[in-house]
């Protein structure tokens, strides 16, 4: 392993071991009194670590929904942070059974892009902010959880500024029914090709583009484009090869 990949990984288990005891000191309550988080600062001096660190651990809380950010005003604590068990914080849908990752790319694809559309109409100025950041912080994301993490967030944020909550817990079903589906986890660990995520931050400037134009249709194709981006790779990838057996897998002369 060379030293750029050591350095990842010791940021990675940084910013695990960071969120995990945020998880457990929120659950004993020692920031019940303000419901809200000490600031990146300060947390990044109680652990002595870097800042990024410290946001990507609050990125992971963000996307388990433990914790949400207020622009101007700080990171507040949820109330599912107080309900669910530290190893259950995903939303639970027993009564689904497992879907194929296609099929949940294409859900998601005809969900969002319609929702991309709304939020060019009804996002608010500090919607903006927040859809700007986390395509930023996206695009200069290490590989790996930390890209992942902010590209939920992308998504999340897009569906957050529609300004109907019914909408952004579809979207943040979706995300955690793909999350928590086994072949869509083995088809992403079988992606040869490190570095196909930069192809999506593109794609994120271009939905990013139409939303700030107010360009509703714009940002229906520019979501429309991503995602079908998205499965476009993964099907021309040897990726889903290497998640077959070994009988149904394509033969190359």
């Amino acid at each position: 392993m060379d030293g750029n990949n050591l350095r990842a990984d010791k940021e990675r288990r940084a910013y695990h071991d960071v969120g995990n005891d945020l998880i457990r000191r929120i659950r004993t309550g020692e920031f019940g009194s303000s419901g809200r988080l000490p600031t990146e600062r300060d947390l990044a001096q109680w652990y002595e670590v870097g800042r990024t660190v410290i946001r990507d651990a609050l990125v992971m809380l963000e996307v388990k929904g433990l914790v949400e950010p207020r622009q101007g005003s700080g990171i507040y604590i949820t109330k599912r942070a107080y309900e669910a068990a530290p190893d259950a914080v995903r939303m639970e849908t027993p009564s689904l059974p497992p879907a194929g990752p296609f099929e949940l790319l294409q859900a998601r694809q005809w969900l969002e892009s319609h929702i991309a559309r709304l939020a060019a109409v009804n996002a608010t100025a500090e919607d903006m902010e927040i859809i700007e950041k986390a395509a930023h912080n996206h695009s200069r994301a290490h590989y790996g959880e930390p890209k992942e993490n902010y590209d939920i967030q992308f998504h999340m944020a897009i569906a957050q500024a529609t300004q109907n909550s019914e909408l952004a817990l579809l979207v943040s079903q979706l995300w955690h029914r793909r999350d928590d589906n086994p072949l869509w986890r083995s088809l992403n660990e079988h992606i040869k090709d490190a570095h196909y995520r930069d192809r999506w931050v593109n794609d994120h400037e271009l939905i990013v583009e139409a939303l700030r134009r107010r360009d509703g249709d714009a940002a229906f194709v520019a979501m429309w484009t991503h995602i079908e981006n998205v499965k476009s790779f993964l099907l021309a990838s040897n990726a889903l090869d290497d998640t077959r057996p070994a009988s149904k897998r394509k033969t190359r002369p």
